[in-house]
């Protein structure tokens, strides 16, 4: 091996031996640089352990301390990248949240094709009324309007000045004229449409034809349980009753007098538990019950309306059989019949079954639910 061999072998060894020294003093370098760069401060909160009595905060999926990435350089890392700090997330209050979520009563899910309107800014309510429009559905509708005290308001009928965030409207599926039908759910819809474009909202709107299922199948329930009962007092022999006695009769047993011509027996809240007819054309009227007689009476007790329904009935038959005591007169049913002690136990039977059906369905007899549905 020749003098040039040897020496450009030993050049070589100190050229390899020269780039394995910087590397090594680079590499120090940039790891020094790294620490200095990438080392979170003592108040971090990516770094500080949060307290377990209070637990960790939730970002998205994850927890802070999911989040947290140390900074590593490892031996054969040249370059390094920083973890992504996760933005700060503002829960929602959770009173507000709350609000928004339920329907306000006296909307019902159950009964109700139920919308709602996300309204972009606040809307006072003379604006939401003009972009509601007029309606001329012969079901019944119902707007609530979320205000800024976060109270639920009557939109159609409430104040002038109030201001709505957010709005839910109901249109009733079904009620004793029957079922919505397919025209009205489309007309219906149609004006919500027309409201949300005027008012910059976002509309909710359940699907039509689940809607229509549940229609039908709410008013072939309701047909099953509408049951109105009637108790007859008649007069014998030809005989009348004096339109005088009926009403100090009347008067006396706690009934009022209403506009329509009939007298209504009702409980302490207002609801009427039933009430006493003229079985004749002429209705009860305080300037003509001195003149008026009739052949006979008839108490109607509307089955589905009535809260506490067998009590009710039977203090009803109890009224009953105490006018035909006083008027000289006899209880019988809808076909003329004498109704005996026997009689009355099958009607209040299958007033019973009535109500179980009706528990069953989560329509109590006189609930609100009930009220509505069979108005």
């Amino acid at each position: 091996m020749s003098d040039l061999h040897l020496s450009l072998m030993g050049l070589g060894l100190l050229v390899i031996v020269g780039v394995v020294a910087y590397n090594w003093i680079q590499e120090r370098k940039f790891r020094k640089i790294a620490q200095q760069r990438f080392q979170a401060p003592r108040e971090d909160v990516l770094m500080t352990t949060p307290d377990p009595s209070i637990g960790a905060t939730t970002i998205g999926r994850a927890t802070l301390n999911d989040v947290r990435i140390e900074p590593k350089l490892s031996e054969e890392e040249s370059i390094i990248v920083a973890p992504p700090i996760a933005e700060p997330v503002v829960a929602p209050q959770v009173q507000t949240r709350k609000v928004e979520s339920e329907i306000p009563a006296p909307i019902d899910a159950h009964i109700d094709y139920v919308v709602r309107l996300d309204l972009a800014d606040p809307v006072n309510a003379s604006a939401v009324r003009e972009a509601l429009g007029e309606s001329n559905l012969d079901k019944p509708q119902i707007w609530r309007g979320l205000s800024a005290t976060g109270q639920w308001e009557d939109v159609i009928n409430g104040r002038d000045r109030a201001e709505y965030s957010v709005l839910y409207g109901a249109l009733q599926l079904a009620d004793r004229t029957g079922a919505l039908t397919t025209d009205q759910l489309i007309q219906f819809s149609g004006q919500v449409q027309q409201a949300a474009e005027n008012l910059m909202a976002v509309a909710q709107m359940p699907e039509r034809q689940v809607a229509m299922e549940t229609a039908a199948k709410l008013d072939e329930f309701c047909a099953e349980v509408d049951i109105l009962v009637g108790i007859n007092v008649i007069a014998l022999d030809q005989d009348t009753f004096a339109g005088t006695k009926i009403r100090a009769l009347a008067e006396a047993g706690g009934f009022k007098l209403h506009e329509e011509g009939t007298y209504e027996y009702q409980d302490e809240h207002g609801v009427v538990l039933y009430t006493l007819t003229n079985q004749e054309s002429a209705p009860f009227q305080v300037q003509e019950m001195k003149y008026l007689t009739t052949h006979g009476l008839t108490m109607l007790f509307d089955v589905p309306r009535i809260p506490n329904g067998l009590r009710s009935f039977d203090h009803m038959i109890l009224f009953a059989r105490q006018l035909a005591d006083s008027l000289k007169g006899m209880l019988v049913d809808d076909n003329l019949r004498p109704l005996t002690d026997d009689g009355i136990a099958k009607i209040k039977q299958q007033i019973s079954l009535i109500y179980a059906k009706m528990d069953k369905h989560g329509i109590a007899a006189g609930s609100a639910r009930a009220q509505r549905l069979f108005s």
